[in-house]
C-alpha cells in the first residue's frame, strides 16, 4: 500500500470520529438550549423538578389548581394579554390567518429534508414552492412559533402559572422545568451572554425568497407536470439537473440515480416503498414504472445526497418523496391520449368533499403494441409491448379539529414483454421477448395529531405486496408500523422523534428461497437549533437488524441564510446499508449461466457529504450549485464478467465525487429558462487500488429548457445531453435528446396538446445494451367537469 493510501486512511477515520463526536455534542447542545430557555424560578424547590401535563394548565393562562390570578386571559407571544375567549378583535384574527399562512400542518407535505413548509397560492392552497422560484416561499421549519412561545415561561413575557393540582402551594410561572434560586442565578448569567437572547426572537418568521434548506431539494409541482404533459413519474424527473436513470425496456424497467448513485430512497407520502428483494441490475430498490399516476400526485420533492435521519441511513444517492393528492373540492377530470407503436392511454380522476370526509380516486389505462429505436436490426413489433392499469385512493376523515384519519390504497396490474438485444456495430438484435406479470397491492392508515399546528404528529400503519413474473417469480411483502411527533421548545429549537418496526418477506421459486423474513425495529432524533441567521440540525438514527445486529447512522446538517437572496448549506450522514434478498440467497442456472448469491455479504458502510448554496441574483434570476462526495465500504456488486456464471462479492471501496449547477431566468411573462450542468466521477476498488468505473451513463450530464405562455397557448423545448461515456460499454460516447410539446386551451377546463419525444431521433442506450425509445409523438386532451 502507498504512504499517501495508509495516510489517507488514517485521515478519513480522523474526520470520521470528528463528525461522529461533533453530532453527539450537537445532541448536547440541543439538551442545554432546552433547559437555557425553558426553566423557571420557583421558591422552596432544591433541586430540578420537571412537571407532568396537567401541572402545566397553566401555560396557556389558566393554572392547575384555579388559582391563576389572570384566568380568562391568554398571554400572547410578545406578552401581551388579551381578554376572555369569544369573538376575536380584527387584530387578533389578522394574526390568526397570518400564522396559518405559514406552514402546512400536513406531515405529508414535510420534505426530504424533514422541513415542513408551504406557501399560499391563488386558490388558497398551501403548497410548496418550487425551489428558487419568484413566487413563493418556505419559512424554516420553525414556522408556527408564535403559537408555542407563550408556553416557555418567563423567557417569553407571557403571565401563566402552574402548580401542582390539588397542591396549596406556591404557584410557579409556566414552564417545562423548575429550578432552585441558585441554579435560576448561574443559567441567568449564561443566557445574558447568548448571542441571541430568547426575549428577542421574532415570533413569526419571515417568509423569505429563498428557503433555507439544508439539502440540495427541488420541487416538481403538478402545475409543471401538467405543462409538459407528463404521463409518468419519470418523465418528470428526467428534466432535474443531476438526474439519471438506468432504463432497461422504456416503460417497463427503470431506476433513477441521484448523484451518480442508485441507492435512493423513494417515498409515497413519507412512506418507503423499497423492494426487499432488490432490483434485477444495480442498488435500486424501486421501479419508477411501479409508482402511481400523475393524476393522483400533488408534488415530488427531489433531495439529493443527505435526506433527514427519519427516511433510514441507505440512502446515498438521496430520497424522492412523492406527495399525492388530497380531495380538497369536488372535481372531475378525464386526461386521454393516443400516440406512436400503438400507443394510448386514460387518466380518470374525481374528488371531493362532504363535511369532515375528503376523498381522491384516480385511475389509469395505458397499452402500446410495442416500441421502436434507431438503427434496429430485426424490426418486427413484438418488442416492448406494455398493458397497464391502476387505482390509487386516497380517503380523509376529520376526527376532531386536532386529529384525523387517512386511508390509502394503490393497485397496479400489468402485463408485457420484456426485451433482450444483442449489440452489434450495425444494430441492435433481438434476441428474446420475455414475458412480464406485476401485481401492486399497497395501503396503509396513518392517524394524524397535532394537525392544526406546524408540529404534526402520526402513527401510520402499512402494507405493500408485489408479486411479479420477469424470467422468475418474485413475491415480496413489506408491512410496518411507524410513529413520528415534532415539539416546537421555543423559537430557536425544534425536536423532531420517530420509531418504526418493519417486517420484509421475499420468495422467489426459480431461485430456491421461500419465505425468507427479515426485522427491523429503528428509533430516531434529530433537533433543529437555530442561532440568528445560522441554523444547525444533528440527528441521530438507532437499527436493530434481525440479521445484521445493531448500528448507530448520526448527521450533521447546517445552513447559513446571510440574507433574503443567498442561503448555504452543507451536511453529512453515515450510511449503512444491507444486502437485498436476493444478494444473499439467489441461486439458479438458465441458459447455462449460473447466478449465486452470498449468505456472507458484509453490509455497505461509509458516509456521504454535500456542500451548496442558493443564491437569488435579482427579481428574475436564480442561480443553485453544489458539490458531494461519498465513498462505501464492503460494496455490493454483481459480478457478470464470466460469461457462464455470475456471483455478487463485496467490493473494497467506492467513491463517487461530483457537482452541479442550474441557472433559472425569467426573461418577462411569456418567457423563461433554465438551464443545468452536473459532472460525476466514480472510481471503484476491486482488490488492486482505486480505478476509475466506465460504467456511468452520463459523467457530463447537461439539461436546458425554454418555456413559452401567452394566454390560452403555452409550449415547451427540453434538451438532456450526455457526455463522458465509455463507448465501448455503451452505443456511444455521447447523445444528446430534444422532446417539444405545446397546449391551447380553449376555455379554463380544457386543454388540448401535441409533444414529440426524442425529436432528432437519437439512437442510446442508458442501460448497457438495452436500446432507448426513438423518436415518437403523442396527442391528447385534458378536459375538468
Amino acid at each position: 500500500m502507498k504512504p499517501w493510501e495508509k495516510r489517507r486512511g488514517r485521515v478519513a477515520a480522523g474526520v470520521s470520529v470528528s463528525l461522529h463526536v461533533a453530532v453527539y455534542l450537537a445532541l448536547a447542545a440541543g439538551g442545554f438550549f432546552t433547559l437555557i430557555h425553558h426553566y423557571t424560578r420557583q421558591d422552596g424547590v432544591t433541586g430540578v423538578m420537571v412537571y407532568n401535563a396537567d401541572d402545566l394548565a397553566g401555560a396557556g393562562g389558566h393554572d392547575a389548581a384555579g388559582t391563576d390570578t389572570d384566568e380568562g386571559r391568554v398571554s400572547q407571544p410578545d406578552g401581551r394579554d388579551r381578554g376572555p375567549e369569544g369573538p376575536e378583535s380584527p387584530e387578533s384574527s389578522d394574526r390568526a390567518v397570518a400564522a396559518s399562512d405559514v406552514a402546512s400542518p400536513d406531515p405529508d407535505e414535510a420534505g426530504a429534508d424533514g422541513m415542513t413548509y408551504a406557501a399560499k397560492t391563488e386558490s388558497g392552497k398551501g403548497e410548496p414552492s418550487v425551489k428558487g422560484a419568484a413566487k413563493g416561499s418556505q419559512p424554516s421549519a420553525q414556522a408556527g412559533t408564535e403559537r408555542l412561545s407563550g408556553h416557555t415561561g418567563s423567557a417569553a413575557g407571557g403571565r401563566g402559572w402552574a402548580a401542582g393540582p390539588g397542591k396549596d402551594e406556591a404557584a410557579a410561572p409556566a414552564g417545562n422545568l423548575h429550578v432552585p434560586d441558585a441554579v435560576a442565578d448561574v443559567l441567568d448569567a449564561i443566557r445574558e451572554k447568548l448571542p441571541v437572547k430568547l426575549s428577542e426572537a421574532k415570533m413569526q418568521p419571515p417568509t423569505p425568497t429563498i428557503p433555507p434548506n439544508q439539502s440540495n431539494t427541488t420541487v416538481i409541482t403538478a402545475k409543471d407536470m401538467e405543462s409538459h404533459h407528463d404521463t409518468t413519474v419519470q418523465q418528470a424527473l428526467q428534466r432535474v439537473t443531476g438526474v439519471t436513470v438506468n432504463e432497461m425496456v422504456p416503460g417497463i424497467s427503470s431506476y433513477v440515480k441521484l448523484n451518480g448513485d442508485d441507492r435512493v430512497l423513494i417515498l409515497v407520502d413519507g412512506q418507503s416503498l423499497a423492494n426487499a428483494q432488490g432490483s434485477g441490475y444495480g442498488r435500486g430498490s424501486v421501479d419508477l414504472t411501479s409508482l402511481p399516476g400523475v393524476g393522483a400526485i400533488d408534488h415530488i420533492e427531489v433531495t439529493k445526497g443527505s435526506g433527514s435521519v427519519r427516511y433510514g441511513s441507505g440512502a446515498v444517492g438521496g430520497v424522492i418523496n412523492i406527495v399525492t393528492k388530497k380531495g380538497d373540492r369536488r372535481e372531475s377530470s378525464l386526461y386521454a391520449y393516443t400516440g406512436s407503436w400503438g400507443m394510448h392511454g386514460y387518466t380518470l380522476t374525481h374528488s371531493g368533499r362532504a363535511g369532515a370526509t375528503s376523498w381522491l380516486v384516480s385511475g389509469d389505462l395505458e397499452q402500446r403494441a410495442y416500441y421502436a429505436f434507431p438503427h434496429g436490426a430485426n424490426t418486427d413489433h413484438s418488442r416492448g409491448d406494455i398493458a397497464r392499469k391502476s387505482l390509487s385512493l386516497r380517503l380523509d376523515q376529520d376526527l376532531t379539529d386536532h386529529t384525523s384519519l387517512t386511508v390509502k390504497a394503490y393497485h397496479q396490474d400489468y402485463h408485457g414483454h420484456g426485451s433482450t438485444y444483442k449489440a452489434d456495430p450495425a444494430g441492435w438484435y433481438l434476441t428474446a421477448n420475455k414475458p412480464i406479470d406485476r401485481l401492486i397491492n399497497d395501503y396503509s392508515v396513518t392517524y394524524h395529531f397535532k394537525k392544526e399546528t406546524a408540529q404534526p404528529g402520526f402513527l401510520r400503519y402499512f402494507n405493500d405486496y408485489q408479486r411479479t413474473y420477469w424470467s422468475n417469480h418474485y413475491f415480496t411483502r413489506t408491512q410496518g408500523l411507524e410513529w413520528r411527533d415534532n415539539w416546537q421548545l421555543g423559537p430557536h429549537q425544534h425536536l423532531t422523534a420517530g420509531a418504526e418496526w418493519t417486517e420484509d418477506m421475499g420468495t422467489n421459486y426459480e431461485a430456491h428461497y421461500i419465505d425468507k423474513k427479515r426485522h427491523n425495529q429503528a428509533f430516531y432524533a434529530e433537533d433543529a437549533l437555530t442561532f440568528g441567521k445560522f441554523t444547525v440540525t444533528p440527528g441521530l438514527r438507532w437499527d436493530r437488524n434481525s440479521t445484521f445486529g445493531t448500528h448507530q447512522t448520526p448527521r450533521l446538517a447546517m445552513n447559513y441564510k446571510a440574507n433574503d437572496a443567498f442561503n448555504v448549506y452543507a451536511s453529512w450522514s453515515r450510511v449503512f446499508s444491507p444486502p437485498r434478498l436476493n444478494d444473499q440467497f439467489y441461486v439458479t442456472t438458465s441458459r447455462g449461466i449460473t447466478s449465486q448469491g452470498n449468505e456472507n455479504l458484509q453490509p455497505e458502510e461509509g458516509y456521504t457529504q454535500t456542500l451548496g448554496f442558493q443564491y437569488q441574483a435579482g427579481p428574475k434570476t436564480n442561480i443553485e450549485g453544489s458539490i458531494f462526495h461519498s465513498n462505501l465500504q464492503h460494496v455490493i456488486r454483481w459480478d457478470r464478467s464470466n460469461p457462464t456464471y455470475h456471483e455478487v462479492e463485496n467490493l473494497d471501496e467506492e467513491d463517487k465525487r461530483g457537482f452541479e449547477l442550474t441557472w433559472k431566468q425569467k426573461v418577462n411573462d411569456k418567457w423563461d429558462y433554465e438551464a443545468g450542468y452536473s459532472y460525476i466521477r466514480t472510481k471503484v476498488d476491486k482488490g488492486e487500488g482505486l480505478a476509475f468505473d466506465t460504467t456511468y451513463n452520463q459523467p457530463n450530464g447537461y439539461h436546458a429548457g425554454v418555456h413559452y405562455h401567452n394566454g390560452k397557448w403555452q409550449a415547451n423545448a427540453d434538451m438532456t445531453a450526455g457526455t463522458g461515456r465509455n463507448d465501448t460499454y455503451y452505443r456511444n460516447n455521447s447523445y444528446v435528446v430534444w422532446n417539444v410539446g405545446a397546449s391551447y386551451s380553449p376555455d379554463a377546463a380544457t386543454i388540448v396538446y401535441a409533444k414529440v419525444n426524442n425529436l432528432n431521433d437519437e439512437a442510446y442506450d442508458l442501460y448497457h445494451n438495452y436500446p432507448s425509445a426513438g423518436r415518437n409523438w403523442q396527442v391528447g386532451v385534458k378536459r375538468k367537469f
